[in-house]
C-alpha cells in the first residue's frame, strides 16, 4: 500500500479560479491558497434510516452525496481581501472574503499527489466560499481562519498526463 505523504509541500493544494478545471484538474491562471494547515475532503452520502416491525435491526438507503472540502489557513491579506493589480482571475482579484459575501460560485482543484508529474492526483469540482472566521489571539499572534467549499455538485478525480 502506497502511503500519500504532504511533508513534499506539493501536494494537498488548493487552487481557486473562475475557470473550470482542465482534463488534468488544473486551473490555469488560478489562485493557490497559501499557508494551509489542514484540509479534509469530505465525500458523503446521505442517509435515510428506517426500522420495520419484522426486524430486530434498521435499514438505511443513500441519498444524494453532501460534499465540501474544508481547510484552516493562515490569512494571507491579498487572498484574503483581494488583488487589485492581478488579472484574468476573479478570485484572485476578489480575495476570498468579497468572493464569498458575493456567493459567486468558484471551481477547485485538489493536489493529492503532488503537481507536475504525469499521473498525479487532482480532486475537482465547484462550488461556493463559506465559513469564513479569521480569528487572533495573544497566543497566536497571526490570524488564523476556518474555510469550506460547499460543494455544488459532485467531486472529479482527475489524473495529470
Amino acid at each position: 500500500m502506497a502511503v500519500i505523504n504532504v511533508t513534499s509541500g506539493d501536494q494537498a493544494i488548493l487552487t481557486l479560479g473562475n475557470v473550470a478545471p482542465d482534463s488534468d484538474g488544473i486551473i490555469s491562471g488560478g489562485l493557490q491558497i497559501p499557508f494551509v494547515q489542514d484540509i479534509t475532503v469530505n465525500a458523503t452520502p446521505g442517509t435515510v434510516r428506517y426500522s420495520t416491525l419484522d426486524s430486530t435491526a434498521s435499514s438505511a438507503f443513500t441519498t444524494v452525496n453532501e460534499n465540501s472540502i474544508s481547510l484552516n489557513v493562515l490569512v494571507d491579506d491579498e487572498v484574503m481581501f483581494g488583488n487589485a493589480t492581478a488579472t484574468g482571475n476573479s478570485v484572485e482579484i476578489n480575495g476570498l472574503l468579497p468572493t464569498s459575501i458575493a456567493k459567486t460560485e468558484v471551481y477547485f482543484s485538489v493536489a493529492v499527489t503532488g503537481t507536475g508529474t504525469t499521473g498525479d492526483i487532482n480532486i475537482s469540482g465547484q462550488g461556493f466560499i463559506g465559513g469564513l472566521a479569521p480569528t487572533a489571539s495573544i497566543d497566536s499572534a497571526v490570524w488564523l481562519s476556518p474555510m469550506e467549499i460547499i460543494v455544488n455538485g459532485e467531486l472529479t478525480k482527475t489524473a495529470e498526463s
